[in-house]
């Protein structure tokens, strides 16, 4: 409270960037427990891939008919739920524990800020984040119906497989290797591989900025909003580009002023999202406290430090044109550079990207 002995430690008070620089450390250290998970999911797949291959190894293809071409699909769809379950339930166990540990994280980085007020740091109830965890949606879905898409697809890719090397007259080792792959022909295992890591890092991604906003939400005393930060480097999508220090109301998500993209679910906006949310701050008048707000830090990039109010077109006007180009495709990048467009107008009023076609037909150029 002003005046109190709480209020006079002001060098102390944790910035905005320095509450960015909390969220991205945290976020590290998700990244290393998801690591662990991804281990795990992928042994699982591996085991499923010996498994087929022994079942497959156990018969004699070339004499197969059409009767035991079913029975054996059907033993190896089996096999394949079997599996993905086990992945599920793994996957399903860790995001409950990455919504804690984001939610006491978050907790962790607001701190300072309640201290200012006089006011408890408050965090959702554990079953409450068990819950959230359950029924958070990984880009549109639960994370029961993409394992289930995805056991699903591979039981498709092994029936193809199976059928097309009888079709063609091959050996059981040549059917095996569509299976399990070779140096030139990747096999159907590689895709579901690839699919099961995207999935294990926009689950974890998923969870945590839900538990974060949670957080966020629970401490309304000190935060009013969130924004998105994306990371700036060569690889951020022009979706993220677009939605690139976008802000929402912490309770209603509706945008701020200044703003205009809607929330549309938050990160991730995509299959390996890197972006994060992090909370705007209220203003020490807007918490009652009579101090001026501190100067503005730095936030790092892939060009080092820049200062953590530059937004993405700012950091994108530093680069050559043909990096420009490479980031945001030829023609929508010398629209921007024209004018024409700005990074929001990337996407449409519901938040989805623009094709240059659809660009050029609406803002000319």
């Amino acid at each position: 409270a002003p005046g109190s002995s709480r209020g006079k430690g002001v060098s102390m008070i944790l910035t905005e960037q320095a509450l960015i620089d909390e969220i991205l450390a945290s976020s590290l250290d998700l990244l290393r427990f998801e690591a662990g998970t991804r281990a795990r999911v992928l042994d699982m797949l591996e085991r499923l891939r010996r498994e087929l291959t022994a079942t497959l190894a156990k018969h004699d293809l070339t004499k197969f008919n059409k009767a035991r071409t079913t029975a054996l699909l059907k033993e190896a769809t089996t096999v394949i739920d079997k599996y993905y379950a086990q992945a599920q339930g793994v996957l399903e166990q860790s995001m409950s524990a990455a919504a804690q540990a984001a939610s006491r994280h978050a907790a962790s980085a607001l701190t300072e800020p309640m201290l200012l007020i006089n006011v408890a740091v408050g965090l959702p109830t554990r079953t409450f984040m068990e819950r959230l965890a359950s029924n958070v949606l990984i880009m549109g879905a639960s994370s029961a119906e993409w394992w289930g898409r995805q056991a699903a697809d591979t039981a498709f890719k092994f029936s193809n497989a199976l059928r097309q090397g009888l079709l063609a007259g091959e050996t059981n080792e040549q059917i095996v290797r569509r299976v399990t792959g070779t140096k030139l022909s990747p096999g159907i295992m590689r895709a579901t591989k690839y699919n099961a890591r995207a999935l294990v890092h926009s689950s974890i991604q998923a969870v945590s900025a839900a538990a974060r906003r949670e957080t966020y939400a629970k401490n309304s005393d000190v935060v009013k909003g969130i924004r998105q930060h994306s990371t700036f480097d060569g690889h951020t999508t022009p979706l993220c580009i677009a939605y690139s220090g976008q802000e929402w109301d912490i309770f209603t998500l509706e945008p701020l002023p200044g703003s205009h993209l809607p929330y549309n679910g938050g990160v991730p906006r995509h299959w390996s999202c890197r972006s994060a949310e992090v909370p705007i701050l209220k203003t020490f008048r807007e918490m009652g406290l009579d101090m001026d707000e501190p100067a503005v830090g730095t936030r790092a990039s892939s060009e080092g430090q820049i200062k953590a109010d530059t937004d993405f077109a700012a950091w994108l006007g530093r680069r050559t044109e043909a990096q420009q180009d490479e980031q945001l495709g030829k023609g929508r990048a010398q629209m921007w550079r024209d004018g024409t467009i700005t990074l929001e107008q990337l996407l449409d009023l519901s938040g989805n990207p623009m094709n240059l076609s659809q660009l050029t037909k609406k803002y000319g150029g």
